[in-house]
C-alpha cells in the first residue's frame, strides 16, 4: 500500500482511541534524527488519553537526505489520510523540517495545525559540528547544519501554515534562537531539554490546546518566554 511503507524504512501504525469532549481529529507524529517511533509514545499515550487518534511514522533518518523521506511522507499524508476531514501534525527535531519540506511538495486541503517541538529552523552547530567528521555517510549532519548555505537554512518557510513551536530552554543540539521560523503563530519556551520534551505533561496539554484552539496558553509557570506572531528566522 503506498505510503506505508518502502521495505522496511517507512512505516506508519495507527491506533485509534475514543473521543474525548467531542474531539476524535487525527495527529500523525514524526520522530526526529536517530531516532525510531517508539521515542514518540510517551507522547502518544497523553495524545490518546487527551481525545485524539494518533498515528506515528517511522523513517530511517541517518542514511537519506530529508528530501527523500520528504516525499515519502507527502505520498502518506497525500493517500492514506485523503479521507480524514482534517488532521494534524506534531514532530520533534529533525522530523520538524521533514515535515515542512513535505509540506512544500503538495497542498493537503485537509491539513489541520502543526507543533514543531526543538525544532531546527535555523539549524543546529551540533550538526555542523558532526558533519566534518561523519557529513560524508549521515548526509543529515549536513543539511541540519546552521551555516547558511546548508538545506535547513534554505528551505521555503510558508506563511499559510498555522504553526506552533515549542522551544527547550536547555537544549544544548538546537538553541532556542534557532526554534524560530517565519510565519509562526505561537513560539514558547520551556524549562526543559530537547529529549525531555517528548515526556513533558505540559507539552502535551499546550500541544493538544495549540491543535484545538489555535493558542497555547493556559495557566503555567514553565513556560519562561512566550511569543505570538514572530517572524524571526
Amino acid at each position: 500500500m503506498r505510503g506505508l511503507g518502502d521495505g522496511c524504512r517507512y512505516r506508519a501504525v495507527v491506533k485509534m482511541t475514543n473521543a474525548i469532549d467531542g474531539n476524535n481529529e487525527l495527529i500523525v507524529l514524526v520522530h526526529g534524527f536517530g531516532a525510531k517511533r517508539a521515542v514518540m509514545w510517551p507522547l502518544a499515550s497523553r495524545l490518546r488519553a487527551s481525545g485524539f487518534r494518533v498515528l506515528t511514522w517511522n523513517y530511517l533518518s541517518l542514511f537519506a537526505k530529508i528530501e527523500s523521506h520528504a516525499k515519502q511522507l507527502d505520498d502518506f499524508l497525500a493517500t492514506q489520510l485523503s479521507t480524514e476531514t482534517r488532521f494534524h501534525i506534531v514532530a520533534h527535531s529533525m522530523g520538524s523540517i521533514v515535515t515542512r519540506a513535505a509540506l512544500n511538495r503538495s497542498p493537503l486541503p485537509n491539513l489541520g495545525r502543526l507543533v514543531l517541538l526543538a525544532p531546527p529552523n535555523g539549524g543546529s552547530p551540533a550538526a555542523r559540528l558532526a558533519s566534518m567528521f561523519v557529513g560524508g555517510v549521515i548526509v543529515p549532519t549536513r543539511e541540519l547544519s546552521d551555516r547558511a548555505t546548508s538545506y535547513v537554512n534554505q528551505l521555503r518557510a510558508r506563511n499559510d501554515l498555522d504553526v506552533g513551536i515549542i522551544a527547550a530552554r536547555y537544549d544544548i543540539l538546537v538553541p532556542v534562537r534557532n526554534t524560530h521560523l517565519v510565519g509562526e503563530r505561537m513560539h514558547e519556551t520551556l524549562f526543559a531539554t530537547h529529549n525531555s520534551l517528548l515526556l513533558s505533561q505540559t507539552v502535551c496539554a499546550k500541544t493538544s490546546r495549540f491543535l484545538r484552539t489555535g493558542d497555547f496558553e493556559m495557566p503555567d509557570n514553565n513556560a519562561i518566554h512566550r511569543s505570538r506572531g514572530s517572524t524571526v528566522s
